[in-house]
Order: C-alpha cells, then structure tokens, then sequence
C-alpha cells in the first residue's frame, strides 16, 4: 500500500469511525401496562392523503388507514450520547391555531409556519423524556396543552399520537379537541434524532486530509 492510498486509507478510518451507533430516541409508555396500538381513524385526513400537495400537508405520505399509531406514549432519548434533534412542521387539519413548543419555545405555529419548516438543536440531556409539546388557541383563546413530558397525552379533550416512521424518527399527531374532531391529524410534527460527529473525530479527520494533501503535492514535485 503507497502512502497515499495510506493517508486515505487513515481519513476514511477516522472519518466513519463509530457509523453504527445505537437508537436515540424511542417511545415510552405511559400507563402500565401500556395501550395497545390504535388503528389510524378512517377519517384522518393526513393517512388519507387530502391535502397533499395542495397545501394542507407536505409529502411524501409516511402513514396511511392502514397503520397503526401510539397513544398513551412518549418519546424519551435512550441514549447518553449528544445527538442531533430535528423537527419538521408537515401541517394541519383545524381551524384552531397550534403550535408546538421544544424546551418552552414556540418552534411552530400552524398561522404562521411554512408547511415544512425545519428546526434543529442539540440534545445533551442524557436518557428521559424529551421536553416538548403542544398548545392550542381557539380565535385567541386559551384550548389546551399537552407535554411530552408528563401524561399530558392522556387528557381526554387534548392528546397527541405518535406513528413509528423508522429507527431515530416519528410523527407526532396533534387531536387538539378529541371530543368534537377525534381523528388526530389537527397539527403534524416528525421528530428526527441523528449523529453529532464529536469534535476529536472531527479534528483527526482534517489532520488525515492533511496530510493526503501534504503527500500529493509531495508526488507532484518528485
């Protein structure tokens, strides 16, 4: 092996060094024993697809009447690993403003929000619940909140669900008045967590380019 296929060699070890990483996210139940999944309401209008691309929601479709969701759940990190945190806003069915909140912050607001807004932040918080959750205003009145933290999705006039997209990644499906609209599709949200390459990894991989570089220019010269 020459020394630059080497110094390739060194970069590419360094820079996938730790790939396989574990979940960071999961669902947690919130009763015991849990619920059992629910059949996704045939009137949702999100599974059924209304709205998309028109403007009510943004594709592509993640979930359908054919799935289930979770109730009675929430989401907690299961990792003690920093990670990346992504949130993305897919949309709403109701006349009700929502928003959704991370650490007390509005992130999204359904008057507001373009229909897939991005927001992002790093979680260093180790394993537990993750702190965000919903809140609602009815022609500017105060509906109603609900925490991922708590067993606030347990209320009976304000709950989310949550539909296991993939490993790392959710929907979150806001049912802002459950009495009146009971078909969870009022304010979407998926919830994403990945990778934070750590800053040693980092700085190992540019010292390897580096030095790829360094033994590049030194082949041209001889």
């Amino acid at each position: 092996m020459n020394k630059l296929t080497q110094g390739l060699a060194l970069a590419a070890a360094v820079g996938f060094a730790g790939v396989a990483q574990a979940a960071y996210i999961d669902t947690v139940a919130n009763t015991n024993p849990a619920q059992a999944p629910s059949a996704v309401p045939t009137n949702n209008d999100y599974a059924n697809g209304v709205g998309i691309p028109a403007g009510d929601f943004t594709g592509p479709q993640y979930y359908n009447t054919t799935d289930s969701v979770l109730l009675s759940h929430s989401i907690e990190s299961v990792s003690n690993d920093p990670f990346k945190l992504t949130f993305t806003y897919l949309g709403k069915e109701a006349g009700y403003t929502g928003s959704f909140l991370y650490e007390g912050s509005e992130v999204f607001n359904t008057g507001t929000s373009p229909l897939g807004d991005t927001f992002s932040a790093i979680y260093a918080g180790g394993m537990g619940k993750l702190d965000f959750g919903f809140s609602s205003l009815a022609w500017g009145n105060p509906v109603g909140s609900v925490s991922n933290q708590g067993t606030g999705n347990l209320a009976v006039g304000y709950n989310f669900s949550i539909f296991e997209a993939g490993e790392d990644w959710f929907i979150l499906s806001l049912d802002d008045n459950n009495q009146v609209d009971d078909n969870h599709d009022d304010m979407l949200v998926m919830v994403r967590a990945s990778e934070v390459p750590e800053p040693g990894t980092l700085a190992l991989l540019g010292l390897g380019l580096a030095g790829i570089a360094v033994r590049m220019r030194g082949r041209k010269k001889a």
